[in-house]
């Protein structure tokens, strides 16, 4: 698509632009962030800069995964637009060239930006950011700051009309409902006569190598139960009946933008194994197998307000309305998300409507303006 000079000309051009792009906005996010972390975890320990630095740069490649349509949007704006003005785009017609021909080089660099943010970036950011919360989870405890990591030194809480349960786990896997090393504390209400008290005894202790919780009940293994009064019981297995929800449990220890594309798949089938609601995961999913088609819907939009001739003006508001229009994407890109997350709306279509759409919508345009 790209084999003529002429197309690797504009191809060049266009990565010229995207680099410069990407320059500015990584600087603009660092700087920005590195402010955000000199603020916040800055204002409870001396923080060095080049620590806020480094906090900073694991934060990076997230961010500017979401950045990406804008960038190719300005990417092909420029690109266009130099073309318009230096009046190569009418040489470029002059020659028989159609549209479809001098748009392939932008199209095909969004498709191959669209596959890079998928199957490396994203990864790329999702064990970044696991490694954000963990230094800076290390870099509060060093300064005598009390933190809850998100998935070790877990404290929960659950109770009745008869009595509490406090339980502190070791550590969470990525599905949220298997913990290690797990302490179980009991305590039991005081009752006055047949009045209930505001005050608990402790009943008893149960330590577990681990702890599943599923079908409203803990499944305790390789445990010690610890009594008032009474020697040490050991037990190979033990049930206890639990209301906590593990879908909330899940949400709370796993986000979507934690698990890589390439763990998506199988994070997804073992969520469905276990029960649990994967709707959030499997709209990730199919939200990063659309880049692709989002990045060309943004970058024909970027590339269609540019291809009215200079000297005919107007140029100024086609880019206006082309931003608005792009801006409009990323919106409804992001309501569609949230059906989908919520399992209003099937998560495949959820993700794929918003950018076919735009696409089509796009190609359309451009048909009707380049070949009447």
């Amino acid at each position: 698509m790209i084999g003529t000079r002429l197309q690797r000309y504009i191809f060049m051009k266009a990565l010229s632009a995207l680099s410069l792009v990407l320059g500015v906005f990584i600087i603009t996010i660092l700087l920005v962030d590195v402010v955000e972390q000199m603020r916040t975890v800055g204002g409870d320990i001396d923080l060095p800069p080049s620590v806020a630095v480094q906090l900073a740069a694991m934060k990076l490649p997230g961010i500017v995964e979401q950045t990406f349509p804008f960038a190719i949007l300005v990417a092909a704006m420029i690109t266009y637009n130099q073309l318009n003005k230096t009046s190569e785009l009418a040489v470029i017609r002059a020659t028989g060239q159609s549209a479809w021909q001098f748009l392939a080089p932008v199209v095909v660099l969004a498709v191959m930006l669209g596959f890079f943010a998928m199957a490396v970036l994203n990864p790329m950011g999702a064990a970044l950011s696991e490694r954000f919360e963990s230094t800076r989870a290390d870099l509060l405890e060093e300064g005598g700051k009390r933190v809850e990591r998100a998935r070790t030194d877990i404290w929960l809480r659950q109770g009745s009309d008869n009595g509490q349960m406090v339980i502190h786990a070791a550590s969470v896997d990525e599905s949220g409902r298997v913990f290690s090393d797990v302490k179980f504390l009991e305590e039991d209400r005081v009752f006055d006569g047949v009045r209930a008290t505001n005050q608990f005894r402790f009943a008893r202790r149960i330590d577990a190598e681990t702890a599943r919780i599923s079908d409203g009940f803990w499944q305790l293994e390789n445990i010690i139960e610890n009594t008032p009064g009474r020697d040490p019981v050991r037990m190979a297995s033990l049930a206890i009946e639990t209301d906590l929800d593990p879908n909330k449990l899940l949400s709370r220890f796993t986000s979507p933008d934690t698990v890589g594309f390439w763990r998506l798949p199988q994070f997804i089938s073992q969520t469905n194994r276990a029960g649990l609601d994967s709707s959030r995961f499997t709209m990730r999913l199919f939200g990063l197998t659309a880049l692709p088609v989002l990045y060309t819907a943004m970058a024909l939009i970027g590339a269609l307000v540019c291809l009215r001739l200079s000297r005919l003006g107007g140029t100024s508001q086609l880019i206006a309305v082309g931003s608005l229009a792009a801006i409009g994407l990323f919106f409804i890109t992001q309501v569609a998300s949230s059906l989908g997350s919520s399992g209003a709306v099937p998560p495949a279509i959820a993700a794929w409507s918003p950018a076919l759409c735009a696409l089509f919508i796009s190609l359309t345009i451009i048909a009707y303006q380049e070949d009447g």
